[in-house]
């Protein structure tokens, strides 16, 4: 049996001979088995494992097997758990089923092919839960252009997308971090009737080397670790769309590369010789200015004039506040599916406070913060209380978070972590660097290679940040260098 499609069971048992036995035999019989001697063990297991089913000996020192058993389905909501008794504590088995177990067994085990039975049958049941959930999650996700709002703003971005997405020209989304980017590139790739891929890259996400090989391809031997040849993403999405996020990220030189792809409609792979014709949609998302980028020498004018035929605007989620409680509701029935609670309600004070607040993260941010609430509600109705430490709990208003424009540390924390983690790093990291660099020019008078030396850094490195971060010489302090 395939490594990847074998079950995988944890087995969670203070008894280290009943560990091993229990491994040996399943382990013959084509289950992969993972082992953990207490409760605690048990649940970091499942936490970072992807398990079919958890066999939970009742009699666990400290945390006992029936608590293992109730926290466990939250941490694994999936896992399958069959408990494991002393022979003859038929009560002690009621329980276990009581509290969710799918079946229990006495202990010891003699019976091996009838508990090989009821595991099969358990990993049956997992299965079936997972492509349920699978399918339950598409028909939420699958709505129109999966872009949920009735606001006018709303309406006429639906209309925009359904009026070009048959266009073969080229379309940059702008937009803030968090509103939606890829999914209106989806929507479009949707809508366009192409049948080929739609494929996604982030530009932020790869130095100018390894970004080159993901979009254009290598061929064997091209670079040390190309033991064999590798299409880029611009084949993969043959008849299909390519999704260039966060574009203003992406490498100077690296520009000058893609806009000859554009304009040919060919790339070559590294190390190749031979030109290749692509046909992909190129659609391309940006949060940042584009046009003062290119006036600042930081992006090519003829590359963003190629990618700028149609340019559509998605709008943060403080334009459109008529949209939070539809949001907010089909957040909560997504992560209801997803980790198998009841939310039913909205609190109408929670509402009003959501509605009121600003969310610098747009709708990331209120997905991140209804995903938690959901998670801590204590019954079928989201309160104030589900939000307890959020940002917003102290009133409606913004805490605002400084860009790399403000030259500064963010004093107010709370908005970033209402953010993902790459989201809220990256904040973090360009109001860090851009403050760090505009001090250091400043205590050289503007000299940028004596504030290269006392970065500790060389020159080309240090302008390389400032043209990333859109940092200039103060002009009262510029001096050559």
């Amino acid at each position: 049996m395939n490594e990847e499609t074998r079950p995988t069971l944890l087995v969670i048992d203070d008894d280290h001979l009943v560990r091993r036995a229990v491994s040996r035999t399943l382990t013959a019989q084509g289950f992969n088995v993972l082992t953990a001697g207490d409760g605690p063990e048990g649940l970091e297991i499942l936490a970072k494992e992807e398990v079919d089913v958890a066999i939970i000996d009742i009699g666990l020192p400290g945390i006992d097997g029936i608590e293992v058993l109730r926290t466990a389905q939250h941490v694994s909501p999936l896992t399958e758990c069959i408990i494991l008794t002393g022979q003859g504590n038929i009560s002690t088995a009621y329980a276990s089923l009581e509290a969710g177990a799918s079946d229990y067994f006495e202990k010891p085990i003699h019976d091996w092919q009838r508990f090989q039975q009821v595991l099969r049958r358990a990993t049956q049941v997992r299965r079936l839960k997972r492509e349920r959930r699978v399918l339950k999650r598409r028909v939420l996700d699958e709505g129109p252009l999966k872009l949920i709002g009735n606001s006018r703003v709303m309406q006429e971005l639906r209309e925009l997308i359904a009026a070009v997405s048959r266009s073969s020209a080229s379309i940059l989304i702008h937009g803030e971090s968090g509103t939606g980017k890829e999914l209106v590139g989806e929507a479009i790739h949707r809508e366009s009737g192409k049948k080929g891929q739609f494929v996604r890259i982030n530009c932020a996400s790869f130095p100018a080397d390894l970004m080159e090989g993901e979009l254009f391809g290598w061929e064997k031997g091209a670079h040390s670790t190309a033991t064999q040849a590798k299409p880029g993403l611009f084949e993969v999405a043959e008849d299909g769309t390519i999704l260039l996020d966060e574009i203003g990220e992406m490498p100077f030189d690296l520009q000058a590369k893609l806009l000859r792809v554009l304009e040919g409609r060919t790339i070559r792979r590294l190390g190749g010789t031979r030109e290749t014709p692509v046909n992909a949609r190129v659609v391309a998302s940006t949060n940042r200015d584009l046009s003062k980028a290119v006036k600042e020498g930081r992006f090519r004018q003829d590359l963003y004039f190629r990618i700028n035929v149609i340019q559509i605007r998605v709008p943060p989620l403080r334009d459109r506040k008529e949209d939070i409680a539809l949001l907010t509701y089909h957040f909560i029935q997504l992560f209801n599916e997803d980790e198998e609670r009841r939310v039913r309600r909205v609190a109408a004070e929670l509402l009003e406070r959501l509605e009121g607040y600003e969310w610098p993260g747009n709708v990331r941010e209120l997905r991140n913060l209804l995903h938690r609430a959901v998670l801590l509600a204590e019954g079928e109705e989201l309160t104030l209380a589900s939000l307890d430490g959020s940002s917003i709990i102290g009133g409606g208003s913004r805490t605002e978070v400084p860009r790399a424009s403000d030259g500064g540390m963010p004093e107010e924390m709370g908005p970033l972590f209402n953010l993902s983690y790459a989201d809220a790093k990256k904040d973090v990291v360009r109001a860090f660097t851009v403050a760090y660099l505009k001090r250091k020019l400043g205590e050289a008078g503007g000299n940028i290679t004596r504030a290269a030396d006392a970065s500790d850094m060389l020159r080309p490195n240090f302008k390389r940040l400032m043209r990333r971060y859109g940092v200039d010489v103060p002009k009262d302090t510029e001096t050559e260098g």
